[in-house]
């Protein structure tokens, strides 16, 4: 997989940016709530809301955001928050495709795709969950059941696939095989093996796998989805799945087979000309990913894979440090150093030189 070939808008920093102040007026609410908004109905949990901007986390998992005026006939429905069930949810997506998709379930997932053979994907989502979670769990991180049914969308080829995203006004990039949304928290996907029902199937899925962990972690708890994430960690944890050694847990696999082979590559590549204070750089702030991509993926990747395969227990209680933050709050450079070092000790200069002899091994 390269860079291009997923799209990365998913970056919590981003709405942090697009909701300033949002906090204001306290939140979560202690219930959940209806209202009209625009000719639609709504449900859900306010998470959060000032006098001109409110944000609703609805039953089906999306994020909502209204002002809170365009609310009519608004009233409270229950207390706390809880999600659709996989009936619910089933029956409202054959609702939104008015019959033209078949809509699958299992006891994560609520899947709309073509009829015929690619009703093979929703298996293969549950699977993909299954070694995600099993696979945190061994390590220490206690994973949280979903709060929603997770929702996928498998189109028939790509011209469907960017078709949708465009009428949906989020036109996806050319050479997108498919993206986890945020917003929706729906994972939007089409089968570039035209439906294959290959059990070897993951030979070109890379990016499913990689959108669909994403979607998994923002949704058990591994990551927060509300929270800004240091984008290594989001971006490293889910390159680590992509090998088969990682999230194929219904087999033995050795250390060689959990390898990246595609970031490995690029990290050894970069290593003549790599900066003393990349470490630091990568940890505090996002912009490597800005200014030089595909070194940041490369860089995220060897970090990742090198805490969570020598130091396992401490990658899961940073893990769970960093999803802990509250909502819709900034994540200065600062405080990010600090939770990582508060992890894994204050000598990151060491602790660099570790990685590279770790990867220069591998």
């Amino acid at each position: 997989m390269t860079i291009s070939l997923t799209l990365r808008n998913f970056l919590i920093a981003a709405m942090v940016a697009a909701f300033p102040g949002i906090v204001a007026g306290g939140g979560p609410a202690e219930f959940m709530m209806t209202a009209s908004v625009n000719g639609r109905v709504l449900e859900g949990q306010p998470l959060a809301w000032t006098k001109q901007q409110m944000l609703l986390l609805g039953r089906d998992g999306e994020l909502y955001e209204f002002a809170p005026d365009a609310a009519k006939n608004s009233r409270k429905t229950g207390v706390g928050f809880r999600g659709y069930s996989i009936a619910e949810m089933q029956n409202r997506l054959r609702d939104e495709f008015q019959g033209q998709m078949e809509v699958s379930t299992t006891n994560h997932f609520v899947v709309a795709h073509p009829r015929g053979k690619w009703d093979a994907w929703p298996a293969r989502l549950e699977s993909l969950y299954r070694s995600f979670t099993h696979y945190m769990q061994v390590r220490g991180f206690s994973v949280r059941r979903a709060q929603v049914p997770l929702v996928a969308v498998v189109f028939r080829n790509g011209t469907d696939y960017y078709r949708y995203a465009a009428a949906s006004g989020s036109p996806v990039p050319a050479g997108t095989l498919g993206h986890y949304s945020p917003k929706s928290n729906r994972v939007f996907l089409f089968d570039a093996g035209g439906a294959s029902n290959d059990s070897d199937w993951s030979a070109n899925a890379e990016t499913i796998i990689h959108e669909a962990t994403h979607q998994t972690a923002f949704n058990v708890g591994v990551h927060r989805r509300f929270a800004e994430q240091p984008r290594w960690l989001v971006e490293g944890l889910a390159m680590m799945f992509e090998a088969r050694g990682v999230w194929d847990a219904r087999s033995t696999y050795t250390r060689s087979d959990r390898i990246n082979r595609g970031r490995l590559r690029d990290f050894r590549a970069s290593l003549e000309t790599r900066p003393e204070n990349v470490l630091v750089n990568l940890l505090a702030t996002d912009q490597l990913f800005r200014t030089q991509p595909a070194f940041a993926y490369a860089e995220a990747w060897a970090l990742t894979f090198f805490l969570a395969e020598t130091r396992p227990q401490q990658y899961s209680r940073y893990l769970a440090r960093v999803g802990s933050r509250k909502a819709f709050t900034d994540y200065p450079a600062r405080d990010r150093l600090a939770d990582f070092m508060a992890v894994f000790g204050k000598d990151l200069e060491l602790l660099d030189s570790q990685l590279r002899r770790f990867v220069e091994q591998l």
